[in-house]
């Protein structure tokens, strides 16, 4: 059994907390040892669990945390720039991040997931490529996907063989259509339908996807 600490106790966090618990469960089921033993939470928001069920803690601040032992860490935190501006810091202050796959999920031998992503449901296509720090929460994934680095994409959302560039944003419900590619630092919104490429650093709404300024 390994130590784990989840970075963040926000929405996505406690999501991540309740993913470590299935992958534990599902261990057991099947006569298994239980794979991690969860530390509780880092935050820089000291009362962020206050009021919540939840059976963890915060144990210290993100800002001021220094790995020490053999824990290792998840990322629960879906909004990309701060993903990424998070994992460098602890990265660098030597944490060690693991990839956490929900269990009820079907992932072929040829999709490759990179370090620190998060995939808690539903499918995932042969040969999809899924980069460092990604959070992949209900979405369709077809074939031949690529999702860059630090990227989230949201409920529902479907991407075909699409390419989706670093620390993009794809809301609820949003379909890329087939080979369009999100430029980097791109916001699809929730409902989109994308029928074009989309330029990085912009944010695109509507059906079709037009890009707006708000």
């Amino acid at each position: 059994m390994q130590d784990i600490i989840i970075v963040c106790a926000g929405g996505f966090g406690r999501e991540v907390h309740a993913l470590i618990r299935a992958i534990n469960r599902h261990a057991k089921a099947k006569g298994e040892e239980e794979p991690y033993n969860i530390l509780g939470f880092l935050s820089d928001v000291p009362d962020a669990l206050d009021g919540i069920d939840i059976d963890s803690r915060i144990i210290g601040d993100i800002q001021n945390w220094q790995p020490e032992g053999s824990e290792v860490y998840a990322l629960g935190i879906s909004t990309p720039k701060s993903k990424e501006k998070l994992a460098e810091l602890l990265k660098g202050r030597g944490a060690r991040f693991v990839s956490l796959v929900s269990p009820s999920l079907y992932i072929p031998e040829t999709v490759e997931i990179g370090e620190g992503s998060i995939i808690t449901a539903y499918c995932i296509g042969d040969c999809t490529k899924i980069g460092k720090f990604v959070n992949v929460a209900g979405t369709m994934v077809g074939q031949d996907a690529v999702i860059g680095d630090y990227s989230t994409t949201t409920g529902l959302a479907n991407i075909t063989n699409a390419i989706i560039g670093k620390r993009v944003f794809v809301g609820s419900h949003a379909v890329i259509m087939n080979k369009k590619k999100i430029g980097d630092d791109a916001f699809v919104c929730v409902g989109s339908v994308v029928v074009r490429n989309v330029k990085a650093g912009t944010k695109v709404f509507g059906v079709p996807a037009k890009v707006v300024d708000w």
